[in-house]
């Protein structure tokens, strides 16, 4: 007799004799595994009828046609098992029951094993105790009624075409799975079959931006220090969220580059220091502010006692004083020591990295890049591209860095700006922006489970809201691929089974 443990999927290739309709779970077949069990016949894997929803409206006569579904399938085995004595009629019919008390196995049948149906065992006849030869009757419930094939077939378009034609043979429509792998950079990725659609990823996205040529405009900062203004109060430089500066006290040039020589006062409990703002020189061409820009930095944020708290907040303004883009090197603690870096655009939060480096502080070089609507941070090793469409055509005026340190705490022990350069950007120069799928990435749509991965992991981000799983129908079936107009078209590969009533 067969041990449960060494079971392995029958092909019928050993010669073995199957009755005509013997019954196989999850590729077991019961007659092999199961020593003395024989399968006598099955039924239920007829055409099931259609039923019909009506509804009764007032007093017309007849009924209002609504929908037609097919009912849960039942699919009866009748079987005998034989046994020589009591004890081993125990151990098969325990055998017997492990095997088939598996939910939404897949059920196939000898006489035609090139389908299966998809059901659970929810009840066998009482067995008559004593007995070595009995016969009975299994029952599975399925609740999915179809026949699905054991083979399943695929599409491709080879990483060519935009289309993928397939045929489904089947009496049913059928769920199918998609599997992409990008072969360029790509922003987004639009699948339709049947007049569904699934789309992933970002329909605007661009390759990059084209900007004009560039024009170096403040090469030395430190030498237009004498422009700036201190505590201008037209520029605050601190996002709201991160509280109020109450831009007192005093900046000077020393040897350290431009240094808060004094923080002042607040007269609440909040962030009290001095700020300096330039103006955007003006070009050759003479104008002033910048739609595009580059700004450079070379800061020295440090804090090296603990109740030190403080920051140094760089901030572009648009010509009303609106923060364009604000990058803050910051201590909010006055109990631990505390290293941060915090991005805003357009006055929200969209960027924080904790002790992202070592010491106790920021030094080092660092940039602020506006592109049209795309914001880049670069520090260290790390750039962070952030969009916003709202300010596509807003225009860098001024420049400010506020020194802050927090109420009545020690101010930080290095709080300085050695050096900054600004470039107008404003010529025929291609910046490259990475995009939502990179290549090689794959995305995987299993439209039977309605799952999306993107390179195996769940991914629902940008997944559009109108999305839906995609049925290929009876018959020929087309599935278009859309996707970034600089992508190149990426591997799309179609997989599904056939499925019959």
């Amino acid at each position: 007799m067969y041990e449960f443990r060494d079971l392995k999927r029958y092909t019928g290739q050993d010669g073995g004799q199957l009755p005509a309709e013997a019954i196989a779970i999850n590729g077991v077949y019961l007659d092999k595994a199961v020593s003395g069990f024989t399968t006598l016949s099955v039924s239920g894997r007829e055409l099931l009828p259609r039923e019909i929803t009506t509804h009764k409206v007032g007093n017309a006569d007849g009924e209002v046609f609504m929908d037609t579904t097919h009912p849960t399938r039942e699919i009866d085995v009748k079987f005998k098992l034989e046994s020589n004595t009591p004890g081993d009629f125990r151990k098969q019919f325990y055998l017997l029951e492990q095997l088939i008390d598996q939910p939404e196995a897949e059920l196939s049948f000898n006489d035609d094993n090139s389908v299966y149906f998809i059901g659970t065992h929810i009840q066998t006849d009482d067995i008559p105790e004593g007995r070595l030869n009995v016969t009975g009757t299994m029952t599975f419930q399925c609740s999915d009624p179809k026949a699905y094939s054991e083979t399943e077939k695929t599409a491709t378009n080879n990483g060519m075409a935009k289309t993928i034609s397939f045929t489904n043979n089947g009496t049913d429509s059928t769920p199918v799975k998609v599997t992409t792998e990008m072969t360029s950079q790509n922003g987004f990725l639009g699948l339709t079959l049947n007049g569904r659609y699934y789309q992933i990823g970002n329909p605007t996205e661009v390759d990059g931006v084209q900007l004009p040529p560039s024009e170096m405009i403040v090469p030395d900062g430190a030498s237009i220090f004498g422009e700036g203004r201190i505590n201008d109060k037209k520029c605050n430089p601190l996002p709201v969220l991160m509280g109020n500066l109450s831009q007192t006290g005093t900046v000077s040039k020393t040897t350290n580059g431009i240094e808060v020589t004094d923080y002042g006062t607040s007269s609440i409990k909040s962030w009290a220091g001095p700020s300096i703002t330039w103006t955007f020189p003006a070009t050759k061409d003479g104008k002033i502010g910048a739609r595009s820009f580059f700004l450079w930095q070379n800061a020295d944020f440090e804090t090296w006692q603990t109740p030190e708290a403080g920051f140094q907040v760089h901030t572009v303004h648009d010509k009303d004083g609106k923060r364009l883009f604000s990058v803050i090197l910051m201590d909010q603690s006055g109990t631990v020591n505390q290293s941060k870096i915090i991005a805003f655009v357009n006055d929200k939060k969209v960027y924080e990295a904790n002790n992202n480096w070592t010491g106790v502080g920021y030094r080092g070089f660092m940039s602020m890049t506006k592109a049209g609507d795309n914001f880049v941070l670069v520090y260290g090793n790390t750039t962070k591209t952030f969009i916003d469409t709202a300010l596509a055509d807003s225009e860098g005026y001024f420049y400010t860095v506020g020194f802050g340190k927090w109420y009545n705490n020690p101010a930080p022990q290095n709080n300085w700006l050695m050096q900054w350069t600004l470039r107008e950007d404003k010529i025929d120069s291609w910046i490259d922006i990475p995009n939502f799928f990179n290549v090689g990435d794959k995305v995987v749509l299993d439209s039977k489970s309605n799952k999306l991965t993107i390179n195996e992991v769940p991914n629902w981000d940008r997944v559009d809201i109108g999305s839906k799983p995609l049925i290929a129908g009876v018959g020929k079936n087309e599935l278009g691929i859309v996707v970034s107009d600089f992508a190149t078209m990426p591997k799309v590969t179609v997989e599904y089974r056939e499925r019959w009533l």
